[in-house]
């Protein structure tokens, strides 16, 4: 097996040079180009939503019914009143969310009322090809588009969204994104909160000006990914929920945002439990202060409030310090920087809780580790961005998407190991279609690894100036793609084809 390849100063500052914007990053001295997106506290300030909106109710998506989703454009509501512009799954704001069990048939058609193409991306399942809303296949406005795959996931939290190339970043950001829960009824027996102890939380930043959303991106915008002003949390800023019990609960976390990573935590400080990654439950619960939420990912955590009857509790996006330069700082634009905090969500604790309190367990569910010493072999991803053009600005191995193009070929059932090299100051979350994968290490050491790494993944992180290899294999054949999840990186063409044989 090759030695992993940690990407060097010199190698970095040679692509910023090549792209144009050494000038621009102050890096032409010193050791600023060797900083990392860290969790120091080193952030921006607080930013509490703007007068006018905030300290509504916390909405719960409703559950899915039937078996048509339907997009329309319609109305949306921040807590300003009521505003047009919105694209909607069955007219609700937020998206509706599917509950699935394992063994099951996801049957569902979409029936696309907008007035451009659009299709669904089952994010974190493993669809079968022609099912898995690949960018060239969608339904045309007025057209339908059936999906009907297996469902074989662990139990966990995954999401839909749509995936045309050039106008994903668009539509998600205007409403087309929901939760998809795949749940095997056990989890009471896990000792887990189940009912309404179970709270399904979609995190997502948005520019807001006088209560209606912006999306306007320009080439800096495109460069960072488009960051918001306003978080909203199931579609509302700032919300609060009341009558939570004072016992403890589980929140599904889900980084909707386009660009936006996100840090959640207690604004206390005290810890809380990681329990679940994109693809399922840990074998055991982590303790964690915070945890580095990239677009894409999802988080299951468990949050003990048996002793804070008749108190307040918040969920923060913590400040993280964003270092290596300009790109992602918020420079230029109307929106705070990359990691600066964000108020997420209110819990006002009830006086005592309706029955057992609950615990956090010891152990969850068993994760079959990969066997590295039968890998087949291995890939490299260089991630760089062009800053000199207009378009195709972030590339992997120095490609920019082509849909009629096979990149790479993956004979199915093989373990292979794939790393990704940022050469830029951008933080790129990969995600892979067609599978879920293990991270194996970060600048190739294991020991390095995010809490958020220890389970099966299908978005990772990678910093600026990191390299971070993964384990995976493919069961289904077919064409599939792996891309950047800053959605505007995506549109712009991060993004390559590959065929599984």
């Amino acid at each position: 097996m090759n030695k992993p390849y940690i990407p060097e100063r010199r190698d970095f500052l040679s692509g910023l040079a090549a792209a144009g914007l050494l000038g621009l990053t102050g890096c032409g001295g010193g050791d600023s180009g060797d900083e990392r997106m860290t969790t120091d506290g080193m952030g921006r300030g607080n930013v509490s939503p703007p007068t006018g909106l905030g300290a509504g109710a916390l909405r719960l998506p409703a559950n899915f019914s039937g078996d048509t989703l339907s997009t329309r454009a319609g109305a949306y509501d921040l807590g300003a009143g009521a505003r047009s512009g919105a694209l909607l799954y069955n007219g609700q704001w937020p998206s509706p969310l599917i509950r699935l069990s394992p063994g099951s048939t996801l049957d569902i058609t979409l029936q696309n009322q907008l007035a451009e193409a659009t299709n669904i991306h089952w994010h974190g399942l493993a669809a079968a090809a022609g099912m898995d809303g690949h960018p060239t296949e969608v339904a045309a406005p007025g057209a339908i588009r059936r999906y009907n795959f297996a469902v074989n996931e662990r139990p966990g939290t995954y999401w839909y969204h749509p995936h045309p190339h050039g106008a994903t970043a668009r539509q998600a950001y205007f409403g087309l994104a929901g939760l998809l829960i795949v749940d095997d009824g056990n989890d009471a027996a896990r000792g887990l909160p189940t009912g309404i102890r179970d709270i399904p939380l979609v995190l997502a930043d948005k520019r807001v000006s006088n209560g209606s959303l912006i999306y306007q991106p320009d080439f800096m915008d495109i460069m960072t990914g488009w960051l918001g002003n306003v978080m909203t949390v199931n579609g509302a800023a700032g919300p609060v929920t009341t009558g939570v019990e004072a016992a403890v609960i589980r929140l599904r976390l889900l980084n909707a945002s386009n660009a936006r990573v996100l840090n959640p935590a207690l604004a206390s400080g005290r810890s809380f439990w990681l329990i679940g990654t994109d693809g399922g439950l840990l074998a055991a619960p982590v303790a964690v202060n915070s945890l580095l939420l990239a677009p894409g990912e999802r988080a299951d955590v468990l949050i003990d409030l048996r002793g804070d009857a008749g108190q307040t509790i918040k969920l923060v996006s913590a400040a993280f310090s964003m270092a290596g330069g300009m790109m992602g700082s918020g420079m230029m634009s109307a929106a705070p920087s990359q990691g600066s905090a964000f108020d997420l969500v209110t819990f006002s604790v009830s006086a005592a809780p309706g029955g057992n309190p609950g615990t956090v367990p010891a152990t969850l569910s068993p994760i079959a580790r990969f066997d590295l010493r039968t890998s087949a072999g291995s890939r490299k991803f260089e991630l760089t961005a062009m800053g000199a053009m207009t378009s195709g600005l972030h590339r992997i191995n120095g490609l920019s998407y082509d849909s009629a193009r096979i990149d790479f070929v993956v004979r199915r059932g093989d373990l292979e190991r794939w790393q990704f090299i940022n050469f830029g100051m951008e933080p790129h979350p990969m995600h892979v279609h067609g599978t879920q994968f293990q991270v194996v290490s970060r600048d190739g050491n294991a020991a390095t690894r995010f809490a958020t790494d220890l389970g099966w993944k299908d978005t990772v992180l990678v910093r600026s100036m990191e390299s971070v290899e993964i384990a995976l294999r493919f069961s289904m054949a077919g064409n599939y793609v792996l891309h950047c999840h800053n959605l505007e990186h995506e549109d712009d063409g991060m993004m390559l084809n590959f065929n599984v044989v």
